[in-house]
Parts: C-alpha cells; structure tokens; sequence
C-alpha cells in the first residue's frame, strides 16, 4: 500500500473489501483473510498474491535471520494491535487532538477530518509509520491516557534492580512504580526488547524493603527505558 500510494480507505473504495480487514491483512491476523479477499486485494495492487507475504530462507545457515525477521514481524504486529486498540478506546475529543498533533508532525496542515473519519484516519497514519515510530507512539500513548487514566497511582522510586528477559540477565534502575507496574531505565539494552516479552525482576519493595521476585511481561518500551505490567499487584 505505501509503494502504490494508497491508503486503507483508498483501498477499500477500491476493492470492496471492509477497512477492517484490510487492517487485518497488514498485521499477524493477515493468516485469517481468505485466499479471495487476498486475491481482491493483490490485483488492486496489482502484485501477486505470494507479494503480499515476507519470503523466508529455511535452509540451515539461514535460520538466525529467519529468527529475526518473524521477531520482527511480530513485534511491529504486537505494537500495532496495542496501537490500535488504544485509539479504539479513546475519546472522540482526545482522537482529534492526537489527529491535530500527528498532522503537525506530519506536516500536514491541509489534512481536515470529520469527527467520523477520525480513527480511520489516525490508523491509516499508524500503517504509514516504521517500526521505530510505532513504539514511539506508543511510548506516548501510554504516558498520556496514565496520566489520566491509570488503574494504580505511580509513585516516583529510584532504585537498582536486577530483571531477566528471555534467558538473559540484565541491570537497570527503577524510575517510577505502583502496585501493578514499574518503569525500568535502561540505557543501552531497549533494542534487546520487544513488546510483550516476558520478564522476571528482583526488586527491592518500596514499602517492606525486602527484596521480591516478581514476574509481568513488558507493556511499552522507550529510547531510555521500558514499562513493564506486573502479573500481579505489587
């Protein structure tokens, strides 16, 4: 779609196939699309099915970049869904205001909604957006509706922890905490994480002082430091 120009209402106007599920096919649940939807698709591209799909090499020698590529994939699925699913449930007021800030960003002054295009619009500029962005966004996302709408208060806490994910052990200090997350800064190692990925932390506790073992999996990750979402209350 970003090679032929055209956006997902541009698309779907184009095909008859429901924004939605055009949405669908630029994700993970693309396996969920039937081969006629595809196929409605791909002629509106004019590509090929098979062009749709990242070709992955299975021989033996290949099987580390194999790794990384679905990694990736899946990562920048997870983020977008995240994305989405926050936009979903926003306000209609908040939706323009974030529809004004991504058309500032964008450079995009001439860009003008309906309050009923309003999410159409603002996944179409999340499809647009790298990977690197998504998560960006999404950084911020989270921050703001926190701000307003977080379950547990946030207190501020420095403190050192040690937390592993995915068999490997890393260091970093607590920023900020309550009863079901913390926000870990470390520096050096957010391209080790994707969102989603699960991690275990030994943290000193902030009331108790003694030291816990926790688990929760990674909520949001920014260019400093990750925010992880506790399986259970602190």
């Amino acid at each position: 779609m970003a090679q032929k120009g055209l956006t997902v209402r541009e698309l779907n106007e184009k095909t008859g196939v429901p924004q939605v599920t055009i949405q669908n096919a630029c994700s993970e649940r693309i396996a969920y699309c039937g081969l006629n939807t595809l196929a409605r698709l791909a002629s509106a591209l004019d590509v090929s099915i098979k062009d749709l799909f990242d070709e992955v090499d299975l021989s033996p020698e290949n099987k580390p970049l194999q790794k990384k590529i679905m990694t990736s994939g899946a990562n920048i699925s997870v983020v977008t869904n995240r994305l989405i699913g926050l936009v979903m449930k926003m306000s209609r007021s908040d939706k323009g205001k974030l529809l004004e800030k991504f058309n500032e960003f964008k450079k995009l002054p001439e860009k003008k909604s309906s309050t009923a295009n309003i999410t159409t619009d603002l996944i179409e500029l999340i499809m647009k957006m790298s990977l690197e962005e998504r998560c960006q966004l999404l950084s911020d996302l989270m921050s703001y509706t926190g701000t307003t709408k977080r379950k547990y208060g946030r207190s501020k806490y420095l403190s050192p922890v040690h937390f592993s994910v995915k068999d490997v052990l890393y260091q970093g200090n607590t920023k900020n905490i309550s009863l079901g997350g913390v926000f870990i800064e470390a520096k050096g190692h957010t391209g080790h994480f994707s969102v989603g990925d699960r991690i275990t932390l030994n943290l000193e506790h902030p009331r108790t002082r003694k030291y816990v073992k926790i688990t929760g999996s990674i909520a949001w990750i920014a260019e400093h430091g990750i925010g992880v979402s506790f399986d259970k209350t602190l």
